[in-house]
């Protein structure tokens, strides 16, 4: 530009243009210092917040090494320096992660994604030691779109992951606990259930919790107390004052009434203001509440209706209660005997016997458990004056009080008195009478015997010399009445002996118990011991057999062999003995005793069975028993009979006692004698003996006669018809 050729004007116009570029370039100028020192700043700005910030801030290459990292980072891996961190760490995958493969996976991820954030994995510490780290990472890429490194944050999370796991851990031991609670847990929002645990499901009868959650809480309740629940709900959400527990009558699926006491408190449940409720079914209780309702009124109406007195003393000794019984007996009420001390006193006025009352009843405190009871019999003055006999009946309670029962026993006592004095009297009557009837036993048997030897001596010599009349028809009579006189003089022997069996038994029983108390007072001296044990044995004397004589029998071929014998003692009869059993089978017992048995219980059978009848013996084992069964189909016994046949001396007609038949003879029968030793040595010995019976339908009564043969009876046309009809079975039991 030649500003020679320039108008003035022009050259004023261009120096102000000149002017104009020297200012845009001096404020061009000012504003470059400005971004300079703006961008100076933001640098220094970052590096603090990349030296200073609490979180880990790094850089890495795609391939697992740190580029740049701050000191936070470095800190949070335990290194001392982001120096010692990147030089340190070169393969990030094996060195830094645990488990390697979580490195793989956040790279995917940031390949398809491009950023990952919150991205949680387990790393490796510089003392190997373990933690949690949360990462924020993007990936950095050119303009080709290449990832030239990644850049992010770390932040440890380790003491969060270890809150959140013991949270986790608490929740589930709550939950746990909840959902095994003996009690039902709902937490109600307004009236609807948010939640129900496993036990109030299976409270109300439920299949689901979906039946439950999401339904009014009063799906449960009984229209009987419907409007008492919708009442208490209501003011609890109106935040008015309601119970802190209480009871109603709920409802399950199945239309059971049952009773529930709840509770209720509110809480905060995700947020939201919620009731938690826990339920517990008190059907039993209250069952057992009514139950104890009506027994205590039940003991009521018993005590005051009882036909004794009775009183309740508390533990301090002061009388609680007595009955009406107790006024009637002792004339005394409540306000005259309000406590022990003064019922002893006026009850037991002698001041020695009151100390012998009071000693005993302390004593009896002392050593007397709760429940157990320990009877006294004291004589009391009553109100009257009048002195009874009164049988006391204490029972301690667990609470430390008594029930006592006071029963007045003076009429019996003096009954019983009066009782021993004539048994005494009828015992003397007894033996005297044992004792002459014995002698006359006696006495008979001499000239019976002289007589029967004169009439043998008179039948020779009628029989030498010749008489004008029939002299047998003579002596007939008189020898068939003296047979029957000898065979009541041998039947009385056999009964004196029995009952000299019988008693020597009770006598050895009651001296066992009689034993049994003596050892209880203190150690027996050896020469007491002895003389006693001398007296059972001088009294076993009277008793036949021994388990002295026991040996082992084997039971089938000793009955075929009793058998032998019996049946040539009865081959005058036609019966049709059956024997069967098991062989190898062996009791222990006296030979004596069991030849007994078996004899008296065949014989007792024949006895009883018609000619042309049938007898069946049986011999089996059932588990740890040896059974011997004699069964005969002969007239049987009367149910009212059944009952006394093993008494002995007991006859069904009186004739009896005068019949001329022999044994074995149907119809012959004994006294009974038989079965009551058996039944005494069987409590002796260890064996059992019964019998079933069934009457003969034909002759039901013991009026009725049988004809001892089924060929002459006018209802049986054969031997079955009579087996059918009748008969009896007795059965022994020994221990195998």
């Amino acid at each position: 530009m030649n500003y020679e050729d320039m108008t003035k004007d022009e050259l004023i116009k261009e120096l102000e243009n000149l002017n104009q570029c020297v200012f845009q370039f001096e404020k061009s100028e000012a504003e470059l210092k400005q971004v300079e020192s703006a961008l100076r700043q933001a640098e220094e700005k970052y590096r603090n917040i990349f030296e200073n910030a609490a979180e880990g801030i790094f850089q890495t290459s795609p391939e697992g090494r740190f580029i740049s990292a701050n000191p936070s980072l470095a800190q949070i891996h335990g290194y001392d320096s982001p120096e010692e961190l990147i030089n340190s760490i070169t393969d990030m995958a094996n060195q830094l992660y645990v488990n390697p493969e979580d490195r793989m996976r956040l790279a995917k991820i940031l390949h398809e994604r491009g950023a990952v954030q919150n991205f949680e994995v387990q790393m490796y510490r510089k003392n190997r030691g373990l933690h949690w780290i949360s990462i924020n990472v993007k990936a950095v890429k050119d303009k080709t779109d290449k990832t030239i490194y990644y850049e992010g944050t770390m932040l440890d999370i380790t003491q969060r992951k270890a809150t959140e796991k013991e949270l986790k851990e608490s929740e589930e031991r709550y939950r746990t606990a909840i959902e095994h609670s003996n009690d039902g847990v709902a937490i109600l929002q307004g009236n609807i259930n948010q939640y129900v645990n496993r036990r109030f499901i299976e409270m109300f009868e439920y299949d689901r919790y979906e039946e439950i959650t999401g339904q009014p809480i009063t799906k449960i309740v009984h229209p009987d107390d419907f409007e008492k629940v919708t009442e208490i709900n209501r003011r609890r959400q109106m935040g008015q004052s309601v119970p802190a527990s209480y009871e109603f009558k709920g409802i399950t699926k199945k239309g059971r009434a049952i009773h529930i006491e709840v509770s209720a408190t509110s809480t905060t449940f995700r947020g939201e203001q919620v009731y938690l409720a826990y339920l517990r079914d008190v059907t039993e209780r209250k069952i057992a509440e009514a139950s104890l309702r009506n027994e205590r009124n039940r003991f009521q109406t018993l005590t005051e209706n009882a036909p004794f007195g009775i009183a309740m003393i508390d533990k301090t000794g002061n009388f609680t209660y007595i009955n009406p019984k107790f006024v009637e007996i002792f004339g005394y009420t409540l306000r005259d005997v309000p406590n022990g001390k003064t019922w002893f006193k006026k009850a037991y006025p002698d001041n020695n016997y009151r100390k012998q009352v009071i000693a005993t009843w302390i004593d009896d405190i002392k050593n007397v458990r709760p429940g157990e009871k320990k009877p006294r019999i004291f004589d009391v003055t009553c109100k009257d004056n009048s002195v009874i006999t009164i049988n006391f009946i204490p029972v301690r309670l667990l609470t430390g009080e008594h029930i006592i029962s006071f029963e007045n026993i003076t009429e019996r006592i003096q009954t019983h008195n009066a009782l021993i004095k004539s048994h005494k009297e009828l015992e003397s009557l007894n033996r005297a009478k044992t004792k002459a009837v014995n002698h006359i036993s006696h006495e008979l048997k001499t000239p019976l015997a002289v007589i029967q030897g004169n009439i043998r001596i008179l039948k020779r010599k009628f029989r030498d010399i010749s008489l004008n009349f029939d002299y047998e028809t003579l002596i007939k009579p008189i020898e068939k009445n003296l047979e029957r006189l000898l065979d009541l003089s041998r039947e009385t022997d056999e009964i004196f002996n029995v009952s000299r069996e019988l008693e020597a038994l009770v006598i050895l029983d009651d001296l066992d118990r009689l034993w049994g108390k003596i050892e209880m007072l203190s150690d027996v001296p050896t020469d007491i011991r002895n003389h006693w044990e001398a007296l059972k044995d001088w009294t076993n004397h009277h008793l036949s057999g021994s388990t002295q004589n026991y040996q082992p029998i084997e039971l089938f071929p000793f009955v075929k062999s009793i058998m032998d014998k019996i049946s040539q003692l009865s081959s005058h009869r036609n019966i049709n003995i059956n024997v069967e059993g098991e062989s190898f089978l062996f009791i222990t017992i006296d030979p004596a005793i069991l030849r007994d048995i078996i004899e008296g219980l065949v014989k007792n059978a024949i006895e009883n069975t018609p000619d042309g009848g049938f007898i069946e013996i049986t011999i089996e084992q059932k588990k740890d028993k040896i059974w011997l069964h004699v069964k005969d189909y002969g007239i049987g016994i009367t149910e009212e009979n059944q009952q006394y046949i093993f008494d002995g001396l007991f006859h069904t007609k009186e004739t009896d006692l005068y019949s001329s038949k022999k044994p074995y003879d149907f119809g012959a029968g004994g006294k009974g004698l038989e079965l009551l030793r058996m039944k005494i040595n069987g409590r002796r010995f260890g064996f059992d003996i019964s019998c079933k019976s069934k009457r003969c339908i034909y002759i039901p009564t013991d009026q009725d006669i049988c004809p001892g043969n089924i060929s002459m009876c006018q209802y049986c046309t054969s031997p079955d018809d009579c087996k059918k009809s009748g008969g009896s079975v007795f059965s022994v039991s020994f221990s195998a």
